[in-house]
């Protein structure tokens, strides 16, 4: 070892989970500074969790983990940005463009006043560090080629080095890979550890979880795991297969599968008293920045959007092709299409939204561990979802107004949707708060099936409880209702539309085209009492108040509308606040 000072020491660590079953036995370990350490054993021995309680990404149940002399749990905020961790998933955006990556991680890691020039120095350094831009794979690709290739061109191996390139930026005193050459073929798998070994030996300490035995000749040494997370040796490469007195290191996976055998060889902890390495780089964090860092974060979120060209036009297909359907389905503006107009604006919302937070969750959870606000996180999705919500509702509104302007029938000429930006703005609102129940879902859910499969028990309450489907005439349906966007979104715009025709002192029975009456509906024989659409909709019946059956009139106008979309945003805004959160590490 080129260097006897410490930079990771774990004291008597143990993981356990629930129902009492064990992810590490007790053990104890040191890791020298400038070090390039494998973790190894039989599958499912806990490599990757012995990995994450050493970096924080999963804390030890008991027991202590120190990096640089430092407690991890107590001091994580301070020796975090010292702490570089690529994970198994890879956590980089695949629609951005090598430079860009690299540009907005270090817009979003490095301090506030970082110039252009510097992260520009920094992205070179890595990227000949890791050997991006010398002859890869048999071609000879130079850093301007590497640099504007989209990220989803790359070979596995690439995208795996490029994730790496993220954590350089920052120049971590500890490196942290989980399984980083799985995805890599031999050629490529011998330039990359070679650059990880230069890279420890530039001063980087690395650890890296492998289950492949060539790797262990680019290391200096090997924490052997056997089966049920014990520690069965700690030492050089070299020495390992005499240690188990075998032939070869395909014989001690097969022994260390064994719990007997394992038994034989465990590790139990031990207090070593080592210097540890002091690293003068470790200082108190400047605090980051929520407006700087929410405006980066919008910006990558918005590239990324404009850069999937494909799912952004499909996005903006979606009002052409429902409004074209409802536009050829209903030919008179009446109540079913003011109910379609609200359910269309809930549907964008939601399903903009669903599977932008599980999509990245693994971007998300390290850029968590490093210094990613929650709330600037969120905002830089609401900003950038609604910008999109807000293109989809004047496209959707733009379509139901003059279809039904211009194909309005004799009868009720002047019955079609008004006012145009009036009701552009209230859709927008209820996409909006839409938008977060999307954001609620993919918050909640670990996978995108999961969330897609819970996305249309989501919106059919908001249909069955508008009042439209059927009437709201018992207490607990009318109660339901209230916590659905369907029955404020129906209510709310049919009030915009019976409001403009009150304030333009037109006739209440223009609003909307009456609905179906037992004696049938003719063009030319108007067969109705009203056409008011807040009447049609009966959701504030005087029979069923005064029967005390549903609740009243405390909801009975835009404003309580208005405000009872407002807290349900609210709601949903803390709940994926709480959801966010439950994934932190520490």
């Amino acid at each position: 070892m080129r260097e006897e000072g410490l930079s990771i020491r774990a004291v008597g660590i143990t993981k356990r989970y629930p129902k009492n079953k064990i992810g590490l036995q007790p053990m104890s370990l040191d890791i020298k500074s400038k070090s390039f350490v494998a973790l190894m054993g039989p599958s499912g021995c806990g490599k990757s969790t012995l990995l994450k309680c050493l970096n924080g990404d999963n804390p030890a149940t008991y027991g202590d983990v120190y990096i640089h002399d430092l407690p991890l749990i107590e001091n994580y905020d301070l020796v975090k940005k010292n702490i570089g961790y690529v994970p198994q998933d890879d956590i980089i955006h695949r629609e951005l463009s090598v430079y860009s990556t690299l540009f907005y991680a270090a817009k979003l890691r490095l301090p506030d006043g970082t110039s252009n020039e510097e992260i520009d120095r920094r992205i070179d350094k890595v990227l000949k560090s890791l050997k991006l831009g010398q002859h890869d794979q048999g071609r000879h690709t130079t850093q301007k080629d590497i640099k504007q290739k989209k990220v989803r061109e790359l070979s596995g191996g690439q995208r795996k080095r490029i994730s790496i390139a993220v954590e350089l930026l920052t120049e971590p005193t500890i490196l942290f890979l989980d399984e980083p050459t799985s995805p890599l073929d031999p050629e490529t798998i011998d330039s990359f550890l070679k650059s990880l070994r230069d890279l420890a030996q530039e001063g980087t300490t690395i650890i890296m979880v492998t289950h492949k035995p060539e790797d262990l000749n680019y290391v200096d040494e090997v924490v052997f795991l056997g089966v049920k997370g014990h520690l069965v040796y700690k030492g050089h490469p070299d020495h390992i297969t005499s240690y188990f007195g075998v032939d070869n290191i395909i014989e001690v996976y097969s022994k260390m599968s064994d719990l007997d055998e394992v038994k034989k060889k465990y590790q139990a902890p031990s207090e070593n008293a080592i210097s540890f390495d002091l690293n003068p780089k470790i200082s108190k964090n400047q605090p980051d920045s929520g407006l700087q860092q929410l405006y980066w974060l919008a910006k990558r979120y918005l590239n990324i959007k404009v850069n999937d060209f494909g799912n952004l036009l499909l996005l903006l297909l979606q009002p052409v092709i429902i409004g074209g359907l409802v536009s050829l389905v209903f030919s008179e503006f009446r109540i079913g299409v003011i109910f379609l107009t609200a359910i269309s604006a809930i549907w964008f919302g939601v399903s903009n939204s669903a599977k932008e937070i599980v999509g990245e969750l693994p971007i998300y959870k390290r850029e968590r561990m490093f210094n990613l606000n929650i709330n600037t996180y969120i905002f830089s999705k609401i900003i950038v979802l609604a910008l999109i919500a807000f293109v989809q509702v004047v496209i959707f509104t733009f379509i139901i107004h003059y279809n039904f302007k211009i194909n309005a029938i004799a009868e009720f000429p002047e019955t079609y949707l008004r006012p145009f930006w009036g009701s552009v703005a209230f859709l927008f609102f209820i996409s909006c708060s839409a938008t977060l129940i999307g954001l609620f879902l993919s918050s909640y859910f670990s996978n995108t099936e999961k969330v897609m499969t819970v996305v249309p028990i989501t919106l059919m309450p908001q249909i069955m409880l508008a009042g439209v489907m059927t009437k709201l005439d018992t207490g607990l349906i009318e109660i339901l209702s209230f916590f659905t966007l369907g029955r404020w979104g129906t209510e709310g715009f049919s009030r915009i539309q019976d409001r403009y025709f009150q304030d333009n002192s037109m006739d209440l029975e223009s609003v909307i085209v009456p609905e179906f009456n037992p004696d049938g509906y003719y063009k030319n024989d108007c067969k109705c009492e009203t056409a008011g659409s807040l009447d049609q909709l009966g959701l504030y019946d005087g029979d069923l108040i005064d029967e005390g059956i549903i609740i009243g009139d405390v909801f009975n106008s835009l404003y309580a509308n208005l405000l009872a979309v407002t807290v349900l945003s609210v709601i949903m805004y803390l709940l994926i606040f709480i959801s966010l959160h439950k994934k932190d590490s520490i």
